[in-house]
């Protein structure tokens, strides 16, 4: 484990404490100073992109927490959390980054199975395991408050979620090699039925849906935001394709009867600008690849983006982590890797033009979970039961991928991956559980009313065109 671990801590005291003692000015220019600094650039570049995105982030409490993961963490650098203080190692785990109630979903792994399990690993990094957790209730108290819950009810909730968590922990330390997935054969309710519905997806209406068929071949639908690229740019994506395919594990490229067949024949190529809240201004690359027979139906559609970097990066001061992370695309899929007993069959990176990008498949099987119909307040405890086994998954599962990482990847020093990071986790909460989850609701409870005040503060700045760039 890395001994150099810190974080930038301006002064012994817990984060709450000094946010609800700033002012709505104060806070207010804090909201702006922040996305000045590290979004400045890229509002520079593309103002239109980022009003669109403060637009969606300006609708709605959820939406602008989903979209302010750097106020968060600019939050948390001043947070002196009980749990890693004196536990460095807890400390210095793989974390999501960004683990909030719709960054939960289905996919298909590389054994033909569905999982239900965090995505987006965009923000992924070494901290605190308590992070994880802090972040994901903030964001369940959110839910629960726009569907009317009371706070009693709130509480209810994120507490569920924290006791389910733990309890995972300790069977994780009781089996240590234990791969836990969540599949069809051991969920029910609203998991099992989004699973389900993943499930009866099929391949062929989701190709059909991004491509047409043309002189007897496949080429992909064109539109506003889906265009051409040029020769140029086509040759480049060409050849960072190439240096992608070799970050794929060769045992995923024989996972499958028919795998040894693939060419990594590339069809068709088009650029697609986002319009996602936290991706705004980007633009990514879908490629069409020949499937390993000539027939149409199983036809590859993969996504080439550019790797973002994490905003936990920014307050975590470690320059060995630095180095490790240097390409943030190689930096997003040892996350997944690490926090995923099985990835995806697709899952790489590679560099267009110097840019880190993250590779993977459009799949037809990938559903991120909606909060819309989840209203019952005993279909939400069974939800949120789920979340925290998963939550304490990503923290505890037995990497089994990591050993068949890419040369590049797998010469990274193991003191990387955590080794049974349960036993960290419980050797930092001790025996006091009930302290633990009182600790981490009270935060839940209170962050969340915090964001509904800078969610109103971020969109009175926003609508009078305070935020410098947006004028």
């Amino acid at each position: 484990m890395f001994s150099n671990l810190s974080f930038e801590c301006d002064a012994p005291e817990k984060a709450i404490d000094r946010i609800k003692a700033q002012t709505d000015e104060e806070r207010s220019q804090f909201i702006i100073d922040t996305f000045v600094q590290y979004l400045g650039d890229g509002i520079q570049d593309n103002p239109t992109a980022f009003r669109g995105r403060f637009r969606k982030m300006a609708a709605t409490p959820f939406n602008f927490y989903r979209g302010s993961a750097l106020l968060f963490y600019q939050d948390l650098k001043i947070d002196q959390d009980p749990w890693i203080n004196g536990h460095i190692e807890a400390g210095n785990i793989f974390i999501h980054g960004d683990l909030h109630a719709e960054n939960f979903g289905t996919y298909l792994d590389n054994h033909g199975i569905l999982n239900f399990d965090v995505n987006d690993f965009d923000e992924g990094y070494c901290g605190p395991f308590t992070w994880d957790i802090k972040r994901l209730l903030a964001s369940l108290n959110l839910v629960a408050h726009s569907k009317g819950c009371s706070d009693i009810e709130i509480e209810q909730i994120l507490r569920t979620c924290v006791e389910s968590y733990l309890k995972q922990v300790d069977e994780f330390c009781q089996q240590p090699d234990n791969i836990f997935l969540l599949t069809l054969t051991n969920t029910t309710g609203k998991i099992k039925k989004i699973l389900n519905e993943t499930r009866i997806k099929s391949h062929v209406e989701h190709l059909n849906s991004m491509t047409v068929i043309e002189d007897y071949d496949r080429r992909f639908i064109r539109s506003k935001t889906i265009k051409d690229v040029d020769d140029d740019l086509r040759a480049d994506i060409l050849e960072a394709f190439e240096n992608y395919v070799k970050t794929i594990p060769e045992f995923k490229k024989k996972g499958d009867q028919n795998s040894e067949n693939f060419s990594y024949h590339i069809k068709d190529i088009v650029s697609r600008s986002s319009s996602g809240i936290g991706s705004a201004g980007k633009v990514s690359y879908s490629i069409l690849v020949e499937g390993p027979t000539q027939t149409l139906e199983n036809d590859i559609i993969l996504y080439m983006k550019p790797a973002q970097k994490s905003a936990i990066s920014y307050v975590v001061q470690n320059d060995e982590l630095e180095n490790f992370f240097q390409h943030d695309g190689l930096r997003t899929v040892l996350c997944s890797y690490a926090m995923q007993a099985v990835t995806p069959q697709w899952l790489g990176y590679t560099s267009l033009r110097s840019i880190p990008c993250v590779v993977d498949e459009v799949t037809a099987h990938s559903q991120g979970l909606e909060w819309d119909d989840i209203n019952d307040i005993n279909d939400m405890f069974e939800v949120v039961t789920y979340l925290g086994q998963v939550t304490a998954k990503i923290h505890c599962v037995a990497d089994s991928d990591c050993v068949n990482t890419p040369a590049d990847v797998a010469c990274l020093p193991f003191s990387i991956i955590p080794l049974h990071t349960e036993k960290t986790i419980r050797e930092a909460i001790q025996d006091r559980d009930e302290e633990f989850i009182n600790y981490m609701v009270e935060f839940g409870m209170e962050y969340g009313k915090q964001v509904r005040r800078y969610h109103h503060l971020f969109f009175e700045a926003f609508r009078n065109k305070l935020i410098p760039g947006l004028e």
